[in-house]
């Protein structure tokens, strides 16, 4: 997760939005409108081709979960693709019977499963995974997909072979008073493969990814969504002739959206948490966080705790559904050819009849202040790697500008501290460290900073080199020619990215998502440009204290002999920086193809990328 992240920043930070047009031109160029229903609608004309990339956004993210349905924004964003009473259907009428037979199953497993409470579950499903993996290899071949054949198989070996000696032997697994909880269990994996069985008969009426292909046969260059801490993003780039489909379908999946194949799906969910589980950065992130926040929202992962993913029922989803996903809760965002009028008229049409819901509820909940330092070390088969996060406030707080500016000035590119001093002359770091500001902006972050060791070097050289760098902003001031650097470096990111009506609309229509008000841009690019040297050292001396530090470590425990040959390592400021040297073009049709990735394909992109940068400069 971790890693992605710092791919997402990297290449955003190559193709960042034009939010310096100009003040007077950009407010030219923005049009919004606001419908009865509370739904605000943004427009950018720009007429250079005959495409639009249009985006609904929502302001609800993972911050807005409750304990016991963590990860269902992440959940919720998958099964909106799943369609509507209309679309991946060829009976929705037909369908609410099995939707409701699949509903009254999975409650009834997830009561026996509170029942048995977490520690019993766990004893038997590791013998229910060890029957299941001595299955003979006709059983195997028999079962292939078909998980229903599986649960069936596993419930006859339940019932012939009985617990386990071992099991014999815990006090309470098996029975505690009257209640048996082997019989439970067996009647557990019987429903599960009541369920497996209705969903499959209710297969027959679903359409799958009819909603996607609908999209995609009608010159969608890219569909896509994107769950964060602080909200979530609907969006296609489509042909303009195309832009009332976008409003239909779009509506359609607000208001009449049907959760069939929910509890495949989770399915898929859950094993993307246990994959997350199993990366040893994942694992250092999420720790970290959690370790950093006692009380905040931004502990908890966005694709949330498994053992509440695996109890979120259908009926839950709708319920968060219903209550979040509302007009005045929603942005649309449309930049290309079209026209205000052309867009207001579809929204009138299209969203204008959705009833307004109810307004979200105030984020009361802070993070105390923290009042000694913090660490975590998380053990894995994999090199190691650091990361230092300090609280610091959001925006429009003051200082969050100066650390900024202060973020640049460590870790802006090739010029920057970290690359300079860590990177390139102590040669400390497989890559220059990283600092960024995350997860979110809607309550306070963190500023992190991250380093992967270069071998023989340790976390510890790594760690006390870059508290040198942050001691000595506090004791030296930024030489003016460095800040007027840092800012035509930004500048210059933004000119290059004038032709990204992307990237325009997500950062402007993230500013009104977020903030309230798309013009915190431009108050942003003033109070930015304003930061001085005395700022950035008051910053650095105020927040960079070791009691409001975290610091988590990844700790390489694989046995010496058992490494793979990795391949060089990928440098994502050099990355960055010869990206930055490409046409606008093609710096678009990077963006859009790292956006249609998911994490391992993106890994792998900036590997095929950084080997086409080693070719060109060899070529030279």
């Amino acid at each position: 997760m971790r890693r992605s992240f710092r791919l997402i920043l990297c290449v955003a930070a190559v193709l960042a939005v034009a939010t310096t047009l100009g003040a007077q031109t950009l407010e030219e160029k923005v049009k919004e409108f606001e419908l009865d229903n509370g739904m605000r609608f943004l427009v950018i004309e720009r007429h250079e081709a005959p495409v639009v990339f249009c985006a609904v956004g929502f302001s609800v993210g993972a911050i807005y979960e409750r304990p016991g349905i963590t990860g269902i924004s992440h959940l919720l964003e998958h099964m909106l693709f799943k369609g509507t009473e209309t679309l991946g259907t060829t009976d929705y009428d037909a369908e609410i019977e099995f939707l409701e037979r699949e509903d009254e199953l999975a409650e009834a497993a997830r009561d026996i499963m509170l029942e048995l409470e977490p520690w019993r579950l766990e004893y038997l499903d590791e013998y229910a995974t060890d029957i299941i993996a001595s299955f003979s290899e006709e059983d195997r071949q028999a079962i292939g997909t078909d998980r229903a054949l599986e649960l069936e198989l596993l419930i006859g070996r339940l019932t012939e072979d009985g617990p386990s000696d071992e099991m014999r032997a815990v006090d309470g697994l098996l029975e505690d008073g009257e209640a048996d909880h082997y019989a439970m269990y067996v009647e557990l994996k019987t429903l599960e493969m009541e369920l497996y069985d209705t969903m499959e008969a209710h297969q027959e009426l679903v359409i799958s990814n009819e909603l996607w292909e609908t999209y995609m046969n009608n010159g969608s260059r890219m569909l896509n969504a994107g769950t964060g801490q602080d909200g979530t993003f609907y969006f296609a780039y489509l042909p303009v002739n195309r832009l009332e489909l976008f409003m239909l379908m779009e509506s359609d999946r607000l208001a009449n959206a049907v959760f069939r194949e929910y509890y495949t799906e989770r399915d898929v969910v859950m094993e993307e948490r246990r994959m997350s589980e199993n990366e040893p950065e994942d694992v250092l992130y999420e720790s970290f966080m959690a370790t950093a926040y006692t009380a905040g929202a931004y502990g908890v992962p966005v694709l949330g705790w498994m053992s509440d993913i695996k109890m979120i029922t259908r009926q839950d989803l709708q319920d968060y559904y219903d209550r979040y996903y509302v007009p005045n809760n929603a942005l649309g965002i449309f930049v290309g050819d079209v026209t205000i009028d052309e867009v207001r008229e579809f929204a009138e049409e299209y969203f204008a009849p959705i009833p307004r819901g109810e307004d979200l509820p105030a984020l009361t909940t802070r993070e105390p202040r923290q009042q000694g330092e913090r660490r975590v070390v998380v053990k894995q088969d994999a090199k190691p790697t650091l990361m230092i996060g300090y609280h610091v406030p959001t925006y429009p707080h003051p200082d969050a500008y100066a650390l900024e500016v202060l973020q640049s000035v460590l870790a802006g590119g090739r010029t920057s501290r970290f690359y300079t001093s860590i990177y390139e002359e102590q040669g400390l770091t497989r890559e220059s460290p990283g600092a960024w500001t995350g997860p979110g902006d809607r309550l306070d972050p963190l500023f992190i900073i991250d380093a992967d060791p270069k071998d023989p070097h340790t976390l510890e050289e790594v760690e006390a080199a870059i508290y040198d760098e942050l001691d000595r902003l506090k004791a030296e001031p930024v030489t003016s020619r460095d800040l007027e650097r840092i800012m035509n470096q930004q500048d210059a990111q933004l000119v290059r990215a004038l032709g990204s009506n992307i990237w325009l609309a997500f950062r402007v229509g993230m500013a009104a998502s977020r903030r309230g008000d798309w013009r915190d841009l431009l108050d942003d690019m003033e109070r930015r440009r304003a930061v001085t040297a005395d700022d950035i050292m008051r910053v650095a001396e105020t927040y960079f204290t070791e009691e409001n530090r975290t610091v988590g470590w990844l700790i390489e425990t694989v046995s010496e002999g058992e490494e793979g040959e990795e391949g060089e390592e990928v440098d994502f400021g050099q990355l960055m920086a010869w990206a930055q040297t490409l046409p606008p073009e093609e710096q678009q049709e990077l963006m859009m193809k790292f956006q249609s990735l998911d994490e391992a394909g993106r890994e792998a992109f900036a590997k095929e990328l950084w080997a086409r940068m080693q070719a060109e400069k060899g070529s030279d």
